[in-house]
Order: structure tokens, then C-alpha cells, then sequence
């Protein structure tokens, strides 16, 4: 049976018995009697021993034991963790958005900071890359900056850290757009469940298309669900050990009905490593070939990677972080001595640079070449407002 971890006990005095009880039903379990202090659920297709019992008066001194037996018996009857029943039932009007790493450096549910950093941040670009698609269907988004995706982003909430390897989840608000879009997908479903049901089924697509080998109908699909933003956003998450695995594994708000398709409803979504090859492709078929000009950037030195010359100064690879509107983007380049020199001194999370040179975009890291200008950055210059 599925236990409950001792650090969410004070958790089941938050816990509403309306949302438990609407969870319930949206799960398919039916109302069958109350004996005052318990709401019992079964099941039709199951005999009448297979029961939920319900808590319903908060005030009562068994209601946060009452109600962990509950949660215990949801998470037995789902095959799924007790911490991430709690999660959903705490978030009663909200889809919620897990994305689980599992790898032998994740199995203690810790993994490398910069990996965490990168896993953030693409399960923010693939929220984003859905709800521009939901807007407008494209190979490419060239900004991810639509008011309505980023109002959806500032709603969304980060739960706690779940012990399954290492698990990322994010509640998706159901009304966190002000004023519902119709967008190409139109619907009376709230945006925030467009977002999330168009990434589901996008994924799964993709997931699919790899196995069965036929990866051009994701390219050459005629309304594409499945963007070079999207593919970006997965190879960000990418696990860093050859057998590590990227599952995606959505949940939905009990308070809005499900209309999906019933292959991927309670469905997670797994990615091997030997599939991220396969989605690198995709990545640069959808992505158009852009020509690279030469222009500043702003930049932060993360990392020097130089050897001395002949005359004992240091010179070649750094790697970068550089800001590019909304987004970070991690980048190599290869600097002469008096670069190395100015890099070298800026090798501080507080100093900025600006670098001009070409940008060369890659899935995970970018390459700057070209490199005609290196020198701090003025304070106009990262804050021009």
C-alpha cells in the first residue's frame, strides 16, 4: 500500500473535502452514502468492499488521520506516489505538470545544479512553446513573448520536490488567463487547459513518431503541434547519463473535464536517451536556417577553459551565458590572448560583457564566433532603461 511521507502529515489539515471529493469523482469513483462524518465512494465495476472514505467535518480531531487513509487509498487505487496525490489534491483547479529524471545520479532524487537550472528551464520554454502553438500553430516561433503565454507562466506554480529520482512539478492555474483567446485552437476550455492538453499531445505525437520510425510526420505535418521550440525545450532536459530517461506525466484539474484522447489521458510520456538524437534532427528541420550577423551581446564568463601560448598568456575556449531578450542562452567561444585576458577578469557572476560576434544557435549550446569586440559592460548598456 501506498504510504504517505511523514513531512506531509501537516498537509492533510489543508486538504478541503470538497476538492477530495470532486478529485474522487473525476476519477470515476461515485458517491454512494454518508454516515455524517464520512462521504463513501465505490466503484461500479468493482464490488461493493472496493471504498473511499471521505472526511467531511474538519473539525474533528481523527480528520487529518481520516484523511491521510484517504489519500493512501488513492494513491494505492492509481499505482501512483501519496506525495503526488497530495500534490493534485492541492491543486484542485489546476493541471499539474510533472517532469521526472531518472538516472543512477538521480536515484537519491538530487541531481547536478546546472542540470536542475537546465530542466527549469526547459519545462518553462515547452509551457511556453504550447501555449504559443495553441495561439498560432508553427515550425518556429521566433520570440516566445504573446501576452497571453506569459500571463499563463506568471500563474503557474512550482510544488515540492518529489521523491521519485528527481520530479519537477508545475500546477497550471485553469483560470489564469484574464480573458480567454480563441487562438487557432478555439474552444471553451480555458487557455491554461489548451496549453497543457496541446503539450500532452504533442509530446506523445513525438514520442510516437520516433518509435515507429517515421519522424517526417511530425516535420511535415499540415498544422504543426510539434515546434523547433518544443524540441529546444527537450533537449534543455536532456539527462546527462547515457541511461538516464526524461518522463513527462501530466494531471489534470478535477474542476474541468477531460477531453482528450483516451490513449494519453492518465498516460506519462517517456524519453529514452537514444530518442534525443532522433529529436535533435527535428529540432534543426524545424528550425529555419537563419544567417548570422554579427552583433553585441550581453555576457556573462561561466567558465575558462584556456591553455597558455608560447609567451604564457592564456587563450581559447570560454563558455558563456548570454542574454538574448527573455532568454538564456548557454554558448562556447574561442578568444586570442587579450580577450582571454578581459574574460578572465570578468569570471564574476556580477560583472557583464558585452561580445560582438555571430551567434551560432545549437539545441543546447550555442557557439559565438567571429569575435571582433570584448570588453565590460556599461551600466546603460544591461539596464538601458
Amino acid at each position: 500500500m501506498q504510504t504517505l511521507p511523514e513531512h506531509l502529515d501537516e498537509s492533510m489539515t489543508r486538504l478541503l473535502p470538497r476538492d477530495v471529493m470532486g478529485y474522487a469523482k473525476a476519477r470515476g469513483w461515485k458517491q454512494f452514502r454518508t454516515t455524517g462524518r464520512l462521504m463513501i465512494f465505490n466503484r461500479e465495476e468493482s464490488d461493493s468492499l472496493d471504498q473511499l472514505l471521505v472526511p467531511v467535518d474538519a473539525s474533528r480531531p481523527d480528520f487529518a488521520e481520516r484523511m491521510r487513509d484517504a489519500v493512501e487509498r488513492l494513491a494505492e487505487f492509481e499505482d501512483r506516489p501519496a506525495a503526488s496525490i497530495v500534490t493534485d489534491l492541492m491543486n484542485y483547479d489546476a493541471d499539474v505538470l510533472r517532469y521526472r529524471v531518472a538516472s543512477p545520479r538521480a536515484v537519491r532524487g538530487t541531481l547536478p545544479l546546472v542540470q536542475v537550472i537546465d530542466l527549469l528551464a526547459g519545462a518553462k520554454q515547452s509551457l511556453l512553446s504550447a501555449a504559443h502553438s495553441v495561439l498560432q500553430p508553427r515550425r518556429h516561433h521566433p520570440k516566445l513573448s504573446r501576452s497571453e503565454a506569459l500571463q499563463l507562466l506568471e500563474a503557474c506554480q512550482m510544488g515540492q520536490t518529489e521523491q521519485r529520482s528527481f520530479v519537477v512539478s508545475i500546477a497550471c492555474p485553469m483560470r489564469a488567463v484574464d480573458e480567454d483567446q480563441g487562438g487557432f485552437f478555439a474552444s471553451n476550455r480555458p487557455f491554461a487547459r489548451r496549453a497543457t492538453s496541446l503539450l500532452t499531445q504533442a509530446l506523445a505525437n513525438l514520442d510516437q513518431a520516433i518509435e515507429e520510425d517515421r519522424v517526417n510526420s511530425v516535420v511535415d505535418a499540415e498544422t504543426p503541434i510539434v515546434s523547433a521550440n518544443l524540441c529546444e525545450a527537450l533537449l534543455k532536459m536532456r539527462p546527462a547519463d547515457e541511461d538516464g530517461i526524461l518522463e513527462f506525466i501530466p494531471s489534470w484539474a478535477p474542476s474541468e473535464p477531460i477531453e482528450l484522447d483516451p490513449l494519453i489521458e492518465h498516460r506519462s510520456i517517456i524519453f529514452s536517451s537514444d530518442e534525443f538524437k532522433s529529436i535533435e534532427d527535428i529540432y534543426r528541420q524545424l528550425r529555419p536556417t537563419e544567417e548570422s550577423q554579427s552583433k553585441p551581446w550581453i555576457a556573462f564568463v561561466d567558465e575558462l577553459r584556456g591553455t597558455e601560448g608560447d609567451t604564457g598568456a592564456r587563450e581559447g575556449e570560454v563558455g558563456l551565458t548570454i542574454f538574448d531578450d527573455s532568454q538564456l542562452i548557454r554558448a562556447r567561444a574561442t578568444l586570442d590572448k587579450e580577450q582571454y585576458q578581459t574574460a578572465y577578469e570578468a569570471h564574476n557572476p556580477t560583472r557583464p560583457l558585452v561580445v560582438r560576434g555571430h551567434l551560432h544557435r545549437g539545441p543546447r549550446v550555442s557557439r559565438l564566433t567571429q569575435i571582433t569586440e570584448l570588453r565590460p559592460a556599461m551600466p546603460m548598456e544591461v539596464n538601458p532603461e
